[in-house]
Protein backbone atom coordinates (compact mmCIF):
# COMPACT_ATOMS: atom_id res chain seq x y z
CA UNK A 1 0.00 0.00 0.00
CA UNK A 2 1.34 3.45 -0.91
CA UNK A 3 2.18 5.70 2.00
CA UNK A 4 1.14 9.34 2.26
CA UNK A 5 4.15 11.66 2.27
CA UNK A 6 4.41 14.32 4.97
CA UNK A 7 7.13 16.92 5.51
CA UNK A 8 7.51 17.50 9.24
CA UNK A 9 9.79 19.99 10.98
CA UNK A 10 10.72 19.97 14.65
CA UNK A 11 13.04 21.61 17.16
CA UNK A 12 15.37 19.49 19.28
CA UNK A 13 13.76 20.68 22.51
CA UNK A 14 12.03 18.91 25.39
CA UNK A 15 8.46 19.91 24.37
CA UNK A 16 8.98 18.05 21.06
CA UNK A 17 9.00 14.73 22.95
CA UNK A 18 5.70 13.42 21.44
CA UNK A 19 7.36 13.77 18.02
CA UNK A 20 10.39 11.77 19.13
CA UNK A 21 8.10 9.09 20.56
CA UNK A 22 6.00 8.92 17.38
CA UNK A 23 9.15 8.49 15.27
CA UNK A 24 10.78 5.90 17.52
CA UNK A 25 7.57 3.91 18.09
CA UNK A 26 6.70 4.07 14.38
CA UNK A 27 3.30 5.60 15.02
CA UNK A 28 3.52 7.52 11.74
CA UNK A 29 4.10 4.29 9.84
CA UNK A 30 1.16 2.70 11.65
CA UNK A 31 -1.01 5.47 10.19
CA UNK A 32 0.27 4.78 6.67
CA UNK A 33 2.47 7.87 6.61
CA UNK A 34 5.93 8.32 5.19
CA UNK A 35 7.25 11.21 7.24
CA UNK A 36 10.31 13.22 6.26
CA UNK A 37 11.32 14.65 9.65
CA UNK A 38 13.73 17.59 9.61
CA UNK A 39 15.28 19.27 12.66
CA UNK A 40 15.52 23.08 12.65
CA UNK A 41 17.89 25.30 14.61
CA UNK A 42 15.42 28.01 15.60
CA UNK A 43 11.76 28.86 15.88
CA UNK A 44 12.16 31.61 13.27
CA UNK A 45 13.51 29.20 10.67
CA UNK A 46 10.84 26.60 11.30
CA UNK A 47 7.99 29.12 11.10
CA UNK A 48 9.41 30.50 7.85
CA UNK A 49 9.50 26.96 6.44
CA UNK A 50 5.85 26.38 7.39
CA UNK A 51 4.70 29.64 5.82
CA UNK A 52 6.66 28.90 2.63
CA UNK A 53 5.22 25.38 2.42
CA UNK A 54 8.59 23.65 2.83
CA UNK A 55 7.09 21.73 5.74
CA UNK A 56 3.48 20.62 6.20
CA UNK A 57 3.66 20.21 9.97
CA UNK A 58 5.67 21.75 12.79
CA UNK A 59 6.01 19.56 15.85
CA UNK A 60 6.98 21.68 17.93
CA UNK A 61 7.83 25.40 18.22
CA UNK A 62 7.04 28.51 20.26
CA UNK A 63 3.46 29.67 19.95
CA UNK A 64 4.65 33.29 19.81
CA UNK A 65 6.08 32.82 16.32
CA UNK A 66 2.63 31.84 15.05
CA UNK A 67 0.93 34.78 16.72
CA UNK A 68 3.38 37.06 14.91
CA UNK A 69 2.53 35.39 11.59
CA UNK A 70 -1.20 35.68 12.24
CA UNK A 71 -0.88 39.48 12.34
CA UNK A 72 0.59 39.70 8.84
CA UNK A 73 -0.61 36.51 7.14
CA UNK A 74 -3.83 35.45 8.86
CA UNK A 75 -5.14 31.96 8.27
CA UNK A 76 -1.73 30.46 7.49
CA UNK A 77 -1.79 27.75 10.16
CA UNK A 78 -3.85 25.79 12.66
CA UNK A 79 -2.68 24.54 16.07
CA UNK A 80 -3.59 20.93 16.87
CA UNK A 81 -1.59 20.28 20.05
CA UNK A 82 -0.51 22.75 22.72
CA UNK A 83 2.22 22.61 25.36
CA UNK A 84 2.45 24.62 28.53
CA UNK A 85 1.34 25.30 32.06
CA UNK A 86 -2.36 25.50 32.83
CA UNK A 87 -1.77 26.93 36.31
CA UNK A 88 0.15 30.03 37.46
CA UNK A 89 3.32 28.16 38.43
CA UNK A 90 5.60 27.48 35.47
CA UNK A 91 8.09 24.62 35.78
CA UNK A 92 10.03 25.45 32.65
CA UNK A 93 11.70 28.83 33.14
CA UNK A 94 14.50 29.48 35.60
CA UNK A 95 16.32 32.63 36.74
CA UNK A 96 19.93 31.74 37.51
CA UNK A 97 22.60 33.78 39.29
CA UNK A 98 26.20 32.91 40.15
CA UNK A 99 26.42 30.29 42.87
CA UNK A 100 28.23 32.58 45.33
CA UNK A 101 26.34 35.79 44.56
CA UNK A 102 24.69 37.73 47.37
CA UNK A 103 21.46 38.38 45.44
CA UNK A 104 18.28 37.47 47.32
CA UNK A 105 15.53 38.49 44.91
CA UNK A 106 14.67 39.84 41.48
CA UNK A 107 14.94 43.43 42.75
CA UNK A 108 18.69 42.83 43.21
CA UNK A 109 19.08 42.57 39.43
CA UNK A 110 18.28 46.26 39.02
CA UNK A 111 21.16 47.84 37.12
CA UNK A 112 22.70 44.45 36.27
CA UNK A 113 23.39 42.52 33.05
CA UNK A 114 21.00 39.62 32.47
CA UNK A 115 21.33 37.06 29.69
CA UNK A 116 18.43 35.80 27.58
CA UNK A 117 18.29 33.61 24.49
CA UNK A 118 18.39 35.45 21.14
CA UNK A 119 15.11 36.79 19.80
CA UNK A 120 12.62 39.56 20.39
CA UNK A 121 10.23 37.22 22.20
CA UNK A 122 12.88 36.30 24.80
CA UNK A 123 13.55 39.96 25.47
CA UNK A 124 9.85 40.79 25.74
CA UNK A 125 9.28 37.88 28.14
CA UNK A 126 12.19 38.95 30.37
CA UNK A 127 10.91 42.52 30.49
CA UNK A 128 7.45 41.31 31.46
CA UNK A 129 8.91 39.16 34.27
CA UNK A 130 11.04 42.02 35.62
CA UNK A 131 8.52 44.86 35.27
CA UNK A 132 6.84 44.31 38.67
CA UNK A 133 10.22 44.90 40.34
CA UNK A 134 11.84 47.72 38.34
CA UNK A 135 11.71 49.39 34.92
CA UNK A 136 13.31 46.83 32.56
CA UNK A 137 13.47 49.37 29.72
CA UNK A 138 15.97 51.49 31.66
CA UNK A 139 17.15 49.65 34.76
CA UNK A 140 18.55 46.38 33.43
CA UNK A 141 20.75 45.40 30.49
CA UNK A 142 19.39 42.39 28.61
CA UNK A 143 22.04 40.59 26.55
CA UNK A 144 21.10 38.05 23.87
CA UNK A 145 23.34 35.00 24.30
CA UNK A 146 23.12 31.71 22.36
CA UNK A 147 22.03 28.75 24.52
CA UNK A 148 25.39 27.03 24.23
CA UNK A 149 27.22 30.01 25.70
CA UNK A 150 24.90 31.25 28.42
CA UNK A 151 26.24 29.18 31.33
CA UNK A 152 29.81 30.07 30.40
CA UNK A 153 28.83 33.76 30.29
CA UNK A 154 27.55 33.53 33.86
CA UNK A 155 30.66 31.67 35.02
CA UNK A 156 32.91 34.29 33.39
CA UNK A 157 31.06 37.19 35.00
CA UNK A 158 29.92 38.60 31.65
CA UNK A 159 26.36 38.57 33.04
CA UNK A 160 25.03 38.59 36.58
CA UNK A 161 22.02 36.37 35.82
CA UNK A 162 20.11 34.68 33.02
CA UNK A 163 16.50 33.85 32.31
CA UNK A 164 16.08 30.65 30.29
CA UNK A 165 14.15 27.38 30.13
CA UNK A 166 15.36 24.15 31.66
CA UNK A 167 17.70 22.26 31.43
CA UNK A 168 19.92 25.37 31.64
CA UNK A 169 19.24 25.71 35.35
CA UNK A 170 19.97 22.07 36.07
CA UNK A 171 23.14 22.23 33.98
CA UNK A 172 24.49 25.33 35.74
CA UNK A 173 23.77 23.84 39.16
CA UNK A 174 25.42 20.53 38.22
CA UNK A 175 28.55 22.39 37.09
CA UNK A 176 28.69 24.38 40.32
CA UNK A 177 28.25 27.62 38.36
CA UNK A 178 24.82 28.88 39.34
CA UNK A 179 21.80 28.70 41.62
CA UNK A 180 18.14 29.58 41.24
CA UNK A 181 17.45 33.12 42.40
CA UNK A 182 13.70 32.60 42.78
CA UNK A 183 11.35 29.71 42.17
CA UNK A 184 9.04 30.03 39.17
CA UNK A 185 10.06 33.53 37.97
CA UNK A 186 7.11 33.60 35.58
CA UNK A 187 4.73 33.94 38.53
CA UNK A 188 5.58 37.64 38.18
CA UNK A 189 3.44 37.73 35.02
CA UNK A 190 0.40 37.08 37.23
CA UNK A 191 -1.13 34.72 34.67
CA UNK A 192 -3.83 32.76 36.46
CA UNK A 193 -3.99 30.38 33.49
CA UNK A 194 -0.22 29.91 33.16
CA UNK A 195 1.99 30.12 30.07
CA UNK A 196 0.80 28.02 27.15
CA UNK A 197 4.00 28.54 25.18
CA UNK A 198 4.35 25.69 22.69
CA UNK A 199 2.38 24.63 19.62
CA UNK A 200 2.21 21.74 17.16
CA UNK A 201 0.90 23.24 13.94
CA UNK A 202 -0.45 22.37 10.49
CA UNK A 203 0.03 24.51 7.41
CA UNK A 204 -3.55 25.49 6.56
CA UNK A 205 -3.02 24.61 2.89
CA UNK A 206 -1.95 21.11 3.89
CA UNK A 207 -5.21 20.63 5.80
CA UNK A 208 -7.25 21.76 2.78
CA UNK A 209 -5.34 19.60 0.30
CA UNK A 210 -4.89 16.49 2.44
CA UNK A 211 -7.49 16.57 5.23
CA UNK A 212 -7.36 12.84 5.97
CA UNK A 213 -3.55 12.83 6.05
CA UNK A 214 -3.67 15.70 8.56
CA UNK A 215 -5.91 13.59 10.80
CA UNK A 216 -3.43 10.72 10.61
CA UNK A 217 -0.55 13.00 11.63
CA UNK A 218 -2.57 14.25 14.56
CA UNK A 219 -3.44 10.69 15.58
CA UNK A 220 0.23 9.65 15.58
CA UNK A 221 1.30 12.58 17.73
CA UNK A 222 -1.64 12.11 20.08
CA UNK A 223 -0.42 8.52 20.55
CA UNK A 224 2.96 10.03 21.42
CA UNK A 225 1.33 12.12 24.14
CA UNK A 226 -0.52 9.08 25.50
CA UNK A 227 2.70 7.06 25.57
CA UNK A 228 4.47 9.75 27.61
CA UNK A 229 1.67 9.67 30.16
CA UNK A 230 1.67 5.87 30.47
CA UNK A 231 5.40 5.13 29.98
CA UNK A 232 7.12 8.32 31.10
CA UNK A 233 10.46 6.76 32.06
CA UNK A 234 10.86 5.06 28.69
CA UNK A 235 9.77 8.18 26.85
CA UNK A 236 12.29 10.35 28.70
CA UNK A 237 15.12 8.22 27.29
CA UNK A 238 14.41 9.64 23.84
CA UNK A 239 15.52 13.06 25.16
CA UNK A 240 19.02 11.62 25.43
CA UNK A 241 19.04 10.73 21.74
CA UNK A 242 17.32 13.80 20.32
CA UNK A 243 18.26 16.58 22.76
CA UNK A 244 21.69 15.28 23.74
CA UNK A 245 20.78 15.50 27.42
CA UNK A 246 22.70 13.42 29.94
CA UNK A 247 20.38 10.69 31.14
CA UNK A 248 20.40 12.08 34.69
CA UNK A 249 18.93 15.35 33.36
CA UNK A 250 16.53 13.64 30.97
CA UNK A 251 15.02 11.68 33.86
CA UNK A 252 14.48 14.76 36.04
CA UNK A 253 13.74 17.68 33.75
CA UNK A 254 10.26 19.04 34.57
CA UNK A 255 7.46 18.76 32.06
CA UNK A 256 4.44 20.95 31.52
CA UNK A 257 1.33 19.50 29.86
CA UNK A 258 0.75 18.39 26.28
CA UNK A 259 -2.88 19.30 25.66
CA UNK A 260 -4.97 17.91 22.81
CA UNK A 261 -6.97 20.72 21.25
CA UNK A 262 -10.37 19.13 21.72
CA UNK A 263 -9.64 19.01 25.48
CA UNK A 264 -8.08 22.46 25.54
CA UNK A 265 -9.81 25.57 26.89
CA UNK A 266 -9.14 27.80 23.88
CA UNK A 267 -9.12 30.91 26.08
CA UNK A 268 -6.12 29.76 28.11
CA UNK A 269 -3.42 31.30 25.91
CA UNK A 270 -5.04 34.73 25.49
CA UNK A 271 -3.72 36.27 28.74
CA UNK A 272 -0.17 35.35 27.72
CA UNK A 273 -0.69 37.05 24.35
CA UNK A 274 -2.08 40.12 26.11
CA UNK A 275 0.96 40.40 28.39
CA UNK A 276 3.37 40.13 25.47
CA UNK A 277 1.36 42.66 23.43
CA UNK A 278 1.65 45.07 26.34
CA UNK A 279 5.43 44.64 26.06
CA UNK A 280 5.23 45.76 22.44
CA UNK A 281 5.82 42.37 20.82
CA UNK A 282 2.59 42.50 18.80
CA UNK A 283 1.17 45.39 16.81
CA UNK A 284 -2.34 44.01 16.38
CA UNK A 285 -4.77 42.25 18.66
CA UNK A 286 -5.25 38.57 17.84
CA UNK A 287 -8.07 36.43 19.19
CA UNK A 288 -5.89 33.40 19.85
CA UNK A 289 -8.91 31.17 20.53
CA UNK A 290 -9.64 31.14 16.77
CA UNK A 291 -6.30 29.58 15.75
CA UNK A 292 -6.95 25.93 16.58
CA UNK A 293 -7.56 22.96 14.31
CA UNK A 294 -10.89 21.18 14.50
CA UNK A 295 -12.41 18.38 12.45
CA UNK A 296 -14.50 21.08 10.78
CA UNK A 297 -11.32 22.21 9.01
CA UNK A 298 -11.24 18.92 7.10
CA UNK A 299 -14.76 19.10 5.73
Amino acid sequence: MAQDGVKLGYLNVVPSLPTFVAIEKEYFSDEGLKVEATPFESGTLIVDALVAGRVDVVAMSSIIGYWLIEQTQPGTFRIFLAYGATQPQDNTFILMVAKDSSYKGVIDLKGKKVGVFPGISSIALAKAAFRPFFNPDKEVTLLEIPPGNIIQALAAGQIEAYLAPEPFGMMAAAKGVGRNLVKSPMLALNLKTGIVGGAFVFNAGFIREKPQVAKKVRNALYRGVDFIKSHETEARKFLVKYNGLPESFAMKIPFEEWIKTEKFDKSLAQPYFDVMKKEGLFQKYVDTSKLYYTDEDTK
